[in-house]
């Protein structure tokens, strides 16, 4: 075990709901020796906003303390992002002993590569501001695709909540006698190298849907696989309108399956055309049966009343990353499927 470092946790606004959860889960892991108070709780964090728009940060006493700072994309992005810097400047002036970024989702994660001329690579930016900051204890729970994890140095370590996916299927859906009529359906062919364990925990056929970007959009064009007469899980890491989501299900249905669940990490449910209510209400009475995400993002209060949704909590998977983290403890451990009830 490592020598004991009190532990302190602070959160953007976006954040804080996850933050308290998280908190929560670490009062029972992390020994109390690292609790200040014998009790872990979110910290003290108070922002003075100015005339002008400028904000400044108060924060309670974090000398010689590890400092946890949890982030998640929430509105208004880029004022979360300032808050984020804000806070990394003050707890480094306050002279905290150590710094962990905690990222339950990684903004800009889709911005990864520069495959057009004339755009940012914004995660790469983001990941290098941070490393000149000399932060190097860094967690972000599924990326868009594991080469950001390299942009970070040292290398971030990457954690997936796509077990919390599979063992909920797994326990509350795939019935013997459904599973004999199910297949793991990719929605392209990067969702099939990302997830391809999915299959094989579940011991189902794959299949995944083939796709070619056409004067800058991307359109389906077949099915790969056998999904006729198939119940079909249909995996991806993020949902934000749901329009992908629901033009695969119709692909899907139309070649002859009996039905779509789709799972996803990371629900943004945010559409720049539609107002979210109408959002959420035209995935309800979408062709998919049941969407199965986390809360990885805000969403809880987007989904008030509806009947298609399963939320499932990582809140439990990030305390226990934090507090493995924390002690010198393996994060592999939590890849492998028999250890997902420490984190269930």
């Amino acid at each position: 075990m490592n020598s004991v470092q009190p532990v302190k946790v602070f959160s953007t606004s976006g954040s804080i709901e996850l933050a308290q959860d998280i908190c929560n889960a670490l009062q029972t892991r992390l020994p109390k020796e690292f609790q200040p108070g014998g009790r872990l709780i979110l910290s003290n964090l108070r922002f003075e906003k100015f005339d002008n728009e400028c904000i400044l940060p108060h924060i309670e006493n974090v000398r010689d303390h590890l400092v946890v700072i949890i982030y998640t994309h929430a509105p208004q992005i880029h004022t979360q992002l300032f808050e984020l810097f804000h806070i990394i400047d003050a707890v480094i002036n306050a002279d905290a002993k150590e710094i962990m970024l905690v990222f339950a989702y990684f903004e800009y994660s889709r911005s990864d590569k520069k495959d057009q001329p004339h755009i940012s690579v914004m995660s790469r930016f983001l990941a290098d501001i941070f490393n000149n900051l000399g932060i190097k204890k860094k967690l972000i729970l599924d990326p868009h695709d594991d080469h950001i994890l390299q942009y970070f140095w040292p290398t971030a370590d990457g954690i997936s909540a796509v077990l919390l996916l599979t063992d909920y299927l797994k326990r509350e859906f795939l019935t013997p006698e459904l599973k004999e009529k199910s297949v793991v359906v990719f929605s392209d062919h990067g969702a099939a190298d990302r997830y391809r364990e999915v299959a094989h925990i579940l011991n189902l056929p794959t299949a995944y849907i083939d796709k070619q970007r056409i004067g800058g959009k991307t359109i389906s064009t077949e099915v790969i696989g056998n999904v006729v007469q198939k119940h079909c899980l249909l995996f991806d890491d993020e949902i934000l309108t749901g329009g992908t989501g629901i033009g695969d299900a119709d692909i899907l249905l139309n070649t002859g399956a009996l039905s779509v669940i789709f799972s996803a990490i990371h629900a943004i449910l945010t559409s720049g055309k539609l107002p979210t209510p109408e959002l959420i209400q035209k995935l309800e009475n979408s062709p998919v049966k049941k969407f199965i995400i986390t809360d990885s993002v805000p969403v809880k209060q987007k989904l008030v009343g509806t009947t298609k949704f399963k939320v499932i909590p990582v809140a439990n998977l990030l305390a226990e990353a934090i507090k493995r983290n924390i002690l010198g403890e393996s994060l592999t451990q939590l890849y492998l499927p028999e250890n997902v009830s420490l984190y269930r």
